[in-house]
């Protein structure tokens, strides 16, 4: 087998969550499985189906980018010498750039993936405050670009926006989604119907969170104030959570609850106790937040945007809105809750949906398709 390097800040705990067990565990069937991140203490930790390199994390999100991202290659070379890494996938074409420059200068022999999730630099941005954006930019596409023209493949989970990619830098690609854990996020037991909507992800600008409050607040005037909405996610952008709470405390409004971040497992109970999933995303590579729903046969309405209107619009399983257009979300919020038969529909189909896009398996088959191109002749 051979050896596989995930190369990015992803936060990963000392203790893994069971949904990054059960992916290490399926991937560990056809890989030796090795992940590069940071923690608040650094070391190397061996757990049962991957092995951790941790290195120090600072509280500073720019001092903690710059020293993974660029100081960090000594630790990097290290690593991947001592561990004879094979394959490096490296998140993103700015965490790619330490492998590429080594690579570059013939120190290393390794085959570079970089993974495209989206324009990660405006996800990035649009999530915190930050000074000298338009430096920040400049530079950041000067690495993309040199990353890109200077890997070996292309990953993304958006497949019209990785076809672009690998034809703008002639590079094999493949589109496949993220890890979805269909162990944690599954058919629920017994589907009850409640009048529970809700929102995942994180509370920032680009999610539309305050689109979605303020539509909400009309539609539930119209209701009677008979439907609550749940609010899971994290709070990046402090400026813009304050925003959405102070639109609530001024119109007096008490059907709205936000639940701060919860775990996998807990998020999977959340949803299997919800009848409808809220998106309102100006922008998304391909939604993982509306897999995990589909398989917990929580069924969605969303803005119409690329990653959502195919598949989950055209194949099943969510209703779309014009992005911005409130009265239009209202009349489809409308439509789900008055029409028994629409609401059964799209239950059926967004558990069809998800299952077949993340079914058993099918990750490992995805990583074996990029090695069969990486190594063939």
């Amino acid at each position: 087998m051979r050896n596989l390097l995930f190369y990015g800040a992803t936060d990963y705990g000392l203790t893994l969550s069971n949904s990054d067990e059960q992916k290490f565990k399926e991937l560990s069937e056809g890989y030796n499985i090795f992940v590069f991140s940071n923690n608040k203490k650094p070391g190397e930790v061996r757990f049962e189906y991957t092995t951790i390199k941790y290195i120090k994390k600072f509280n500073s999100l720019i001092i903690n980018y710059i020293y993974f991202y660029f100081i960090n290659i000594f630790n990097f070379l290290f690593f991947v010498r001592k561990k004879n890494i094979e394959i490096v996938s490296a998140r993103d074409p700015i965490s790619a750039l330490i492998p590429v420059i080594l690579k570059k200068l013939n120190i290393v022999n390794f085959h570079i993936i970089i993974e495209h999730h989206g324009n990660y630099l405006d996800l990035l941005l649009n999530q915190r405050n930050f000074y000298f954006k338009n430096f920040i930019i400049k530079i950041s596409n000067i690495i993309s670009n040199f990353s890109y023209r200077n890997c070996d493949f292309i990953r993304g989970v958006h497949y019209e926006q990785t076809q672009e990619l690998g034809n703008l830098y002639n590079k094999n690609n493949l589109s496949f989604p993220a890890w979805v854990d269909n162990t944690t996020f599954c058919k629920p037991e017994l589907k009850i119907k409640n009048n529970k909507l809700l929102f995942v992800g994180n509370i920032i600008p680009r999610k539309g969170v305050l689109f979605l409050i303020k539509s909400f607040s009309e539609f539930s005037k119209l209701n009677q104030y008979k439907f609550e909405f749940l609010v899971v996610g994290n709070t990046p952008n402090k400026i813009y959570m304050e925003e959405c709470q102070n639109f609530i405390n001024t119109n007096n409004i008490h059907n709205i609850s936000f639940l701060g971040q919860k775990s996998p497992e807990e998020v999977s109970d959340i949803m299997k106790q919800s009848r409808l999933l809220l998106m309102a995303s100006s922008f998304e590579g391909l939604p993982r937040v509306l897999i995990e729903s589909g398989l917990c046969q929580l069924p969605s309405i969303s803005s119409e945007i690329d990653g959502v209107s195919t598949p989950f619009g055209s194949v099943g399983g969510t209703l779309l809105y014009e992005t911005d257009n409130q009265q239009q979300l209202i009349t489809k919020l409308s439509d789900f809750f008055n029409n028994e038969e629409l609401e059964n529909e799209l239950v059926k189909k967004c558990y069809e949906l998800s299952s077949n896009l993340s079914g058993n398996g099918k990750f490992l088959n995805n990583w074996k398709k990029i090695e069969k191109s990486l190594y063939e002749k």
